[in-house]
């Protein structure tokens, strides 16, 4: 299966040597809006956390892509945070993304009332897809511990292995959606 038209044409402007995240965001927001209905859901772009509303001198840093709430419930269902794809080859980029998620999760846990928490860093059109487990506050993929002696790869460039608009990313990407309704529809 393939995204509509739109949304491939969208992607097919953006190359991997872009560095502007911004120039991403209209591909992901229309894949956003194509998966959450709007009358279910509320797709919140440049979302505030605590640290951003507390006038925190470095707010720009606290403040999440996209944060998707499911309207019935009052609950964060979905987090996505961008980057350019110039990120994937370079180690400490895609560690500063992945210490990103991680943060994201314990910024916005309290708002949470689906068991899981899904998350995805994107970079250009790359995923890596993340977990929180509300019960037991466990986050996947596990957490690669940095070294003090050794350059340690603690996000490998493996994490990323899903390509958005190819027809596996397509599929993988609805996949963790239907599973996200199907939360929402329980609770």
């Amino acid at each position: 299966m393939a995204w509509p038209a739109h949304i491939l044409r969208k992607s097919n402007r953006l190359t991997d040597t872009e560095t502007i995240q911004n120039k991403f965001y209209p591909l992901y927001d229309d894949i956003l809006n194509e998966c959450f209905p709007r009358d279910q859901f509320s797709i919140c772009p440049q979302y505030a956390t605590t640290s951003a509303q507390a006038g925190d001198p470095c707010a720009i840093d606290f403040t999440i892509t996209y944060v998707i709430e499911a309207l019935d419930i009052d609950s964060v269902v979905f987090i996505l945070e961008i980057k350019p794809p110039t990120y994937l080859h370079v180690l400490s980029a895609r560690k500063s993304a992945d210490a990103q998620i991680r943060s994201r999760f314990g910024d916005i846990a309290h708002l949470v009332k689906i068991p899981k928490l899904y998350a995805i860093s994107a970079i250009g059109k790359r995923l890596c897809y993340y977990t929180f487990d509300m019960a037991t506050r466990t986050i996947h993929p596990t957490h690669i511990a940095d070294s003090t002696i050794y350059v340690q790869d603690t996000a490998p460039i493996e994490r990323w292995d899903s390509n958005v608009v190819e027809p596996e990313g397509h599929d993988r990407f609805l996949a963790v959606v239907q599973e996200i309704q199907a939360m929402v529809n329980n609770l």
